[in-house]
């Protein structure tokens, strides 16, 4: 049972679970807000989801339980896994409830606080011995004051956790201690109404500052893979964010591939012991004060897993084969996807409609030079043979049918967004 059926890694997941026999239903709730239908979601129309549910959003968290148990008591034994960092919260703190009729697959609710929860996260990191994005937290104006004068600017104002948030952007950049001092109170007061109250995440509301990093050559580095839970059965891959879908910070929309590196995924590796998590990870690093830092840890199924899953690392069916207890076939899967860990190194992932409607958008207005626009041209061209789009799959045409249509809806729903983010380029 998967659910987030509008996210890429939620139809990647369906695909490759169904073809290795594994039956898949999904929870099809709605992508932007309750006016927007629900069946708007590329993975509840792939041919190869055996069964999709109309659900209410992840983030009302008492009715989507409520609907998933009624799936569940009516046909019970599935194998829960996490699609968000909505549904690896409430698969976990809700854990009891849901292990009546499903096979619950989540590491422990202290561990999903601690990597959940940024300031937590980067505590962790520490702790584990990996270097971490620089975090701060103040509690009120006073330390507030105190504390500006000192930071490395720029800096980014962030929300502490994405879990039952309603808000989707990422945070707010500033550039000076006045800047930061004016901005940070209004940023809690647009939160607030936003995060719904979370008893076991009191602090939810309350942003974290962050050390504001200039994305270079290097990009936006992703540890993706699998730990079982003994923690013995470990595996990678990396990959490279080039593009994102909005600035300074946001969701990728195009990835390289890159070759393994030992030390950063012996880095992750520890950062997992450390945290007691086990499962399908993706964790973002950001190369700052010169070292490779971690910034991110998502516990779940997440956007460019079909490029792993191509590159010889079945995710989904990893994770379904040690929640079902199958822990020979496990091991089994598990050395033949390290056994490929340098396989396919030029595969790239790509929202190919949505960059050539970014690219088309920023051509209309103006948004974008000569030069960068023939280097993406150039980029498409010769990755047209290696490239794993987001949701074009051979023989399975109706996800990409939806998915363009809600990237549509999307797009025109976001349009003086893009217009206030993107400058003009010079001359125009």
């Amino acid at each position: 049972m998967l659910a987030s059926a509008a996210y890429a890694g939620t139809l990647a997941a369906v695909r490759d679970l169904s073809a290795h026999g594994i039956r898949v239903s999904v929870m099809s709730g709605p992508r932007i807000d309750t006016r927007w239908s629900p069946r708007i979601s590329p993975a509840a129309w792939s041919r190869f989801c055996s069964r999709s549910y109309r659900a209410p959003s992840e983030n009302d968290t008492e009715r989507f339980l409520s609907a998933l148990l009624a799936v569940g008591a009516a046909d019970p034994g599935q194998v829960l896994l996490p699609t968000s960092d909505d549904t690896a919260w409430l698969y976990t703190a809700n854990a009891a409830k849901l292990a009546q009729h499903f096979i619950v697959y989540q590491p422990p609710l202290a561990t999903l606080q601690r990597l959940l929860d940024k300031q937590q996260f980067a505590a962790a990191a520490r702790a584990a011995g990996v270097a971490a994005v620089p975090t701060w937290e103040v509690r009120n104006a006073a330390e507030l004051a105190a504390l500006a004068p000192s930071l490395p600017y720029p800096i980014l104002i962030k929300p502490r956790t994405h879990v039952m948030r309603l808000r989707n952007d990422k945070g707010v950049r500033v550039s000076t201690p006045a800047e930061l001092i004016a901005e940070y109170p209004r940023f809690i007061e647009r939160e607030r109404p936003g995060v719904r109250v979370n008893p076991l995440m009191p602090d939810a509301s309350t942003p974290v500052l962050q050390q504001f990093v200039r994305v270079a050559a290097e990009g936006v580095c992703s540890v993706s893979g699998f730990i079982d839970r003994t923690g013995e059965l470990f595996v990678t891959r990396r990959s490279k964010k080039i593009l994102q879908r909005s600035q300074p910070v946001g969701v990728g929309i195009c990835f390289e591939s890159l070759p393994s590196d030992p030390d950063l995924s012996d880095a992750v590796r520890r950062l997992c012991r450390e945290l007691g998590y086990f499962g399908i990870f993706e964790v973002e690093f950001l190369y700052c004060n010169g070292a490779w830092a971690a910034i991110d840890f998502n516990p779940r199924t997440f956007n460019q897993l079909g490029m792993d899953i191509r590159r010889g690392m079945p995710l989904p069916l990893l994770a379904w084969l040690d929640a079902a207890g199958q822990i020979a076939a496990l091991k089994s899967a598990v050395s033949a996807a390290q056994a490929q860990s340098d396989a396919a190194s030029a595969t790239v992932f790509c929202d190919r409609f949505t960059l050539r409607a970014t690219l088309l958008a920023r051509v209309l207005t103006r948004r974008i030079t000569r030069e960068e626009l023939a280097r993406w041209r150039s980029w498409i061209r010769a990755n047209a043979d290696n490239c794993v789009d987001v949701a074009a799959f051979k023989g399975d045409p109706l996800p990409h049918i939806v998915h363009v249509a809600a990237e549509i809806f999307v797009g025109l729903r976001g349009f003086r967004r893009f217009l206030r983010l993107t400058p003009r380029t010079s001359g125009s």
